[in-house]
Order: structure tokens, then sequence, then C-alpha cells
């Protein structure tokens, strides 16, 4: 039977347009969701992070990059006790200032929060039971005070 070449014409035509539509599917479908556990907070901040070199991104991708890497390690440091919040979701100024939170023990303790924190209580966003917003105001109160008196002569 002899092969006719027309049919073979068809045949690649066929394959390259079918090939040309699972891709143009693959690209425009919308992401899955990922299916990640309480504890698996890595998996999830690896399929939210924007693939390659920070430099490389741009101002947008930078900045959901560093905000996953914050959240990570405050995942981290929580999972380790290390960081205690008093606020949700937990500030990010104790991180970047002192690498670790204990704004939820100094809350309890009645001291002084951070001030990211103090303005999410202003927010109504306070994780600590039997603590009130006008509670931390005060206590930031008083502080000011005894530092203004100091540095009266």
């Amino acid at each position: 039977m002899p092969r006719r070449p027309s049919l073979r014409l068809l045949a690649l035509l066929m394959s390259l347009f079918l090939t040309a539509c699972a891709a143009y599917q693959a690209q425009h479908a919308p992401p899955r969701a990922v299916q990640a556990g309480p504890e698996d907070v890595s998996a999830t901040l690896e399929a939210i992070r924007p693939p390659g070199d920070f430099t490389a991104l741009g101002d947008d991708a930078q900045i959901s990059r560093i905000k996953g890497e914050v959240e990570h390690a405050k995942e981290n440091l929580a999972s380790k006790g290390q960081y205690s919040c008093c606020v949700r979701p937990a500030c990010s100024q104790c991180l970047l200032k002192y690498g670790h939170c204990r704004c939820r023990e100094a809350v309890k303790k009645d001291g002084p929060c951070c001030g990211e924190c103090t303005e999410a209580w202003i927010e109504g966003r306070g994780a600590v039971e039997g603590v009130t917003a006008w509670q931390i105001l005060e206590k930031k109160r008083q502080i000011l005070e005894e530092a203004n008196k100091k540095k009266q002569p």
C-alpha cells in the first residue's frame, strides 16, 4: 500500500495543533491550590514565592518574596517558642529589630509591647484574653511620662 504524503502532512499538522492547544491551556490555566496543613507552612511559601534571583526580580516580586520570607521566619521562630506575639497577624517589627517577639508575655505582665503591636491593638487585632487596647495605651502613656521626667533637669 503506497504512503500518501498528504496524509502524513495532515497528521503532522494535527499533532502540532493539539500540542499548541495543550501548551496554551497549561499556560493559561488558573494556579492550582496548594494543599498544605498548618504544620506545612514552608510548602505553602514555596508555592507563592516568585522564582528567580532576587536582584533580577521586579519591585512587586521582591516585596512579595520579602513578605514570604518574613512570614516563614516568624512561623519558624514560633515553632521554637521564640516568637510569641500579642496580635494577629503577628507583628514584624520584633523580628526585624530583635530577632524574636515577647510581646504576648509582656502584655500579660502589664508591660509594654512594641509599636507595631500597639497600633494593632488600636485597630482591634489584639489576641490576649483580658487585655484591652486602653490598657496598652495607658502603659505606653506611663512609659512616655517617665521618659520625659528623666529628660527634665
